[in-house]
């Protein structure tokens, strides 16, 4: 063999060898490939994906969004987005927030339910500060409230002479979306927070609360994060802009549908430039009588995808429903209100849609009124003895709601109940909306001495003119 053959076999075998190489290469690419694909089925995940069903996935984002959107300053869903969130926060309230004696009678809690009426009524807890925690919390899917002793401010009051409190404590609702607070539990018991921070933002100072201070819940998320509680109305935001684009898109098809393109159709190219002449020389319009010898014809588009439209706005509408528990025809559907029957029980619905917030919220005033009451205690009353002290375990909070199912429930079953003497009138009487039975029973005990007396001077009255006539009696049987 010559070396000629022996460099052409050295040439060879490299070749086969970068050939082998660049093999194996390939095939480890195409076995983490394989893998890939093996991992992508059994999950049934894309490995790369622009679709998505959910477009807020993230917390921070998602609050910035609906915040917009109830401010009217974003570019999609801002109608629907402030009706879900005002129509939730009116019913979760209900009736208001009802303050209750957990005593026997309300005379045992005479101070407490006073102290509690001037706390509610100087923080404006009875009237709008209510439903704008509540629109807040339906908001950011999480409430904060700071309390702070205040003496100046309350002496400063010109009623303050009326009120038998030398200060009282202030309630003040904490944004997140301007604070960004973080909360920190106690990692024995995630539902115990110990403690509330914030960082400087511009001109805010950075601030921190002890759990005496604050008060803080949540409406959304995980129990063992405390920090992250997403809102209702987030779980629908990405089908609320859907709504709204897909009712756009209608509008922009009903404006094709109003300006339809008229069509002349000539045969040849002279024809169009004697055709555009003509046009220009009557200036016709629509309406106008024109004679031609060209095809007329008026163009628009096709109607074809108007009804698939408006089933995707109907369908997104009933998701949106589902999903926040807001009966569809406030959200706009009303032919879906098919007859009262229907608008009952969705009002039902809404009514069972919103219990775990009432009892969230119920929750919140019993620890905003114990944990203010206390600071209250520690300020004015600090060497007085237990008992002269306020008492917060003998307060209760009720946040009722009053259906049209339990007006019928009253009327069909307690009243006939009561009459048939199963159950008492008392038991009928407490189960009526606003009646607060220890003053009806007050009433009850004034109306009856005030009958008793009246029935004493009746009686003294009829004695009285009977002794009358027996004298007018007796003086005109004496003889002459």
């Amino acid at each position: 063999m010559s070396i000629l053959d022996i460099f052409a076999k050295s040439a060879q075998v490299q070749e086969m060898r970068n050939q082998t190489a660049l093999l194996e290469t390939q095939v480890e690419k195409y076995k983490e490939v394989q893998e890939i694909l093996v991992k992508d089925i059994l999950t049934l995940n894309e490995t790369i994906s622009s679709n998505r069903g959910n477009d807020y996935r993230d917390y921070a984002k998602a609050v910035k969004a609906i915040s917009d959107k109830y401010n009217c300053s974003a570019d999609w869903g801002c109608l629907h987005t402030g009706i879900i969130i005002d129509l939730r926060a009116a019913f979760i309230l209900g009736e208001g927030v009802q303050i209750e004696h957990k005593t026997e009678t309300s005379a045992d809690a005479e101070r407490e339910l006073q102290w509690v009426e001037d706390f509610f009524s100087w923080n404006d807890l009875d009237a709008e500060m209510a439903q704008e925690m509540a629109k807040e919390a339906e908001i950011e899917g999480k409430v904060a409230v700071k309390m702070i002793y205040k003496a100046k401010e309350y002496g400063a009051d010109p009623a303050a002479k009326d009120k038998p409190w030398p200060g009282m404590v202030s309630a003040r609702f904490i944004p997140w979306t301007s604070k960004k607070y973080k909360i920190t539990a106690d990692p024995n018991d995630y539902s115990h927070y110990t403690e509330m921070f914030w960082e400087a933002s511009g001109a805010s100072p950075a601030g921190k609360l002890s759990e005496k201070e604050f008060i803080y819940k949540k409406f959304g998320g995980r129990i063992n994060n405390p920090n992250e509680a997403q809102p209702k109305i987030m779980r629908c935001l990405t089908q609320i802009d859907r709504l709204d684009k897909a009712l756009r898109d209608l509008r922009e098809i009903n404006h094709l549908y109003a300006a339809p393109t008229p069509d002349f159709e000539v045969e040849d190219s002279n024809q169009v430039e004697d055709m555009y002449k003509k046009l220009a020389d009557v200036n016709w319009k629509i309406g106008k009588l024109f004679v031609h010898t060209g095809k007329f014809d008026m163009k628009g588009v096709d109607p074809g995808g108007v009804d698939n439209l408006i089933r995707e706005i109907e369908l997104t509408l009933k998701m949106i429903s589902g999903t926040t528990g807001i009966p569809i025809h406030f959200l706009g559907l009303l032919d879906l209100l098919k007859n009262r029957a229907t608008g009952d029980n969705t009002r039902e619905l809404v009514s069972a849609a919103t219990a775990r917030e009432r009892m969230i919220w119920k929750g919140a005033y019993e620890e905003l009124i114990e944990k203010s009451m206390n600071i209250f205690n520690a300020k004015v009353y600090p060497q007085l003895s237990k008992e002269t002290k306020l008492d917060p375990t003998k307060i209760t909070v009720n946040i009722p709601v009053i259906t049209q199912e339990h007006y019928d429930r009253i009327e069909k079953v307690l009243i006939p109940a009561a009459v048939a003497g199963i159950i008492s009138k008392e038991h009928v009487a407490s189960q009526i909306p606003g009646v607060d039975m220890e003053k009806e029973e007050e009433r009850k005990k004034e109306k009856d001495e005030a009958d008793a007396v009246r029935a004493k001077e009746e009686m003294e009255a009829l004695k009285a003119e009977a002794a009358l006539q027996g004298q007018q009696g007796q003086q005109n049987n004496v003889p002459a």
